[in-house]
């Protein structure tokens, strides 16, 4: 295994952990990570009952903001929400946000994880 997965294994745990605390989550889907960005034609993630997210060739940061969106939609989903992944609908729109401030939060607990590329 490379140094870039172990690091990258260990930066999805503290994230989740974040993640399950900010949208008090009590379990969680099936999360994969994926080397082929055009899987089912998804661009960098996907929900679709588990969460999907490309991480060859990208940024170890932009990683976890996809995974913190996906799983944002793993909550809206819980909380029985119209998912309409469409561009501008609420449920995207409320993800984006709620995944900036988690990862706001992220990076105030882990800032080294923002300075190191890993790549």
């Amino acid at each position: 295994m490379k140094i870039q997965e172990i690091m990258l294994e260990k930066m999805i745990s503290h994230l989740i952990g974040l993640a399950k605390k900010e949208l008090k989550l009590d379990e969680l889907p099936e999360i994969h990570l994926v080397d082929d960005p055009v899987i089912q034609g998804m661009s960098f993630g996907e929900f679709d009952g588990s969460i999907k997210v490309v991480y060859k060739n990208r940024h170890p940061m932009d990683v976890m903001r996809t995974l913190a969106h996906e799983l944002v939609h793993w909550k809206q989903r819980t909380l029985n929400m119209e998912m309409d992944g469409g561009d501008g609908s609420e449920t995207e729109n409320q993800a984006n946000a709620i995944a900036g401030v988690i990862m706001r939060k992220f990076g105030q607990m882990y800032p080294d994880y923002f300075i190191n590329s890993l790549t």
